[in-house]
């Protein structure tokens, strides 16, 4: 499957380079931009591939000049008329008739696994760790982007996560950009530190939020807390309208990710944020050949793999963010699938960087 962007960002950036003349008294560039703008009647559905994409990109950079086109054109994007923002809107809407605080984690969730529905020009890592949580940027198309890409992604998550939770970023780190002046820009733009760093990522700070489960900071009081509030259908009609090649699979993966630690990740959440029958999610699952607990399993294996290489993520955090209701239940699993204890797969992890580094 091609790399593509929804063609609702495209025309919110064209609309944003077209404020962004009038900003700079330059509306007599309008015509210039307009002349580079691709055809989108020429690309069936809702999307364009990445490498069409690319090239609007790089002739709007030349004509509008500006060394920090990507943060300064997506600063002005009005985020809440893509769909994306729409869905995500819909997704938490529910909170907002209650006393109960919208959990931090949730909307970084939505925004990680869902994320590609924009572009799939950027994949977005999510780094969990006590105190702290992390986006990461990666280019997909590392040959034929630039920084001012990377700066765009960065500005659009930022917007976005802002406007549910916001007054939650602590700092930013930049891969593309070093010098002194070049920080004090980012510093400018997102109100944080800005620090020279290899990953270009976005860090949240999670401590003394009162509403979530643990000393972590990643998890809500309890799943009754959230109860039936939380549903992913919005952004999940959008992924089966865009994406149909996906598998059940795939489907049931991205779901269980999104909601497991919050909800409990049984396969009638599953099915009703997939908008199918518990029946009909079996019966597609099993015409691949599998099985929900075998999906289940899997997600919660490699992800249990995932979290324990992160050192400040007790063996306790990570039980709870798989869904298990106790440590116990997540130990067992864990041995059964690994043959030792997360504790000790964990020590080996540590031990064998400690080798590495001597």
């Amino acid at each position: 499957m091609e790399n593509s962007t929804h063609k609702s960002i495209m025309l919110a950036i064209r609309e944003a380079a077209a404020l962004y003349l009038f900003n700079k008294n330059r509306a007599q560039d309008i015509p210039k931009i307009a002349e580079v703008f691709l055809s989108l009647d020429d690309y069936q559905g809702d999307r364009v591939p990445v490498t069409e994409v690319m090239k609007e990109v790089h002739a709007l950079s030349s004509v509008l000049q500006d060394n920090y086109l990507g943060l300064n054109l997506n600063l002005l994007v009005n985020i809440e008329s893509l769909p994306f923002y729409k869905a995500i809107s819909d997704c938490v809407r529910p909170f907002t008739h209650t006393n109960n605080e919208l959990p931090f984690l949730l909307v970084s969730r939505l925004v990680l696994r869902f994320f590609f529905l924009i572009t799939q020009s950027i994949t977005l890592k999510l780094t969990e760790e006590k105190g702290l949580l992390r986006f990461d940027f990666i280019s997909n198309a590392p040959e034929i982007m630039n920084k001012n890409q990377i700066d765009g992604a960065m500005v659009l998550v930022y917007r976005i996560v802002e406007a549910f939770c916001p007054n939650v970023l602590k700092k930013i780190t930049v891969a593309q950009r070093n010098s002194t002046y070049e920080l004090e820009y980012y510093q400018s733009i997102f109100g944080v530190p800005a620090e020279p760093a290899d990953k270009t990522s976005l860090v949240y700070d999670l401590k003394c939020k009162n509403h979530y489960k643990n000393a972590t900071g990643l998890l809500i009081k309890s799943e009754e807390e959230l109860g039936r509030k939380f549903f992913i259908n919005p952004l999940f009609n959008m992924l089966s309208t865009q994406f149909s090649g996906f598998s059940y699979k795939q489907r049931c993966q991205i779901v269980i990710e999104t909601v497991i630690g919050m909800i409990p990740p049984t396969r009638i959440h599953v099915a009703e944020s997939m908008n199918i029958s518990v029946s009909t999610l079996q019966r597609r699952l099993d015409e691949e050949g599998t099985s929900f607990q075998e999906v289940l399993e899997e997600t919660r294996k490699r992800l249990a793999k995932l979290y324990l290489t992160k050192k400040n993520l007790s063996t306790t955090d990570v039980a709870y963010l798989l869904g298990y209701k106790s440590h116990s239940q997540f130990f067992k699993a864990f041995k059964t699938w690994f043959g030792i204890t997360p504790k000790t797969y964990q020590n080996n992890l540590v031990s064998h960087a400690e080798d590495d580094n001597n």
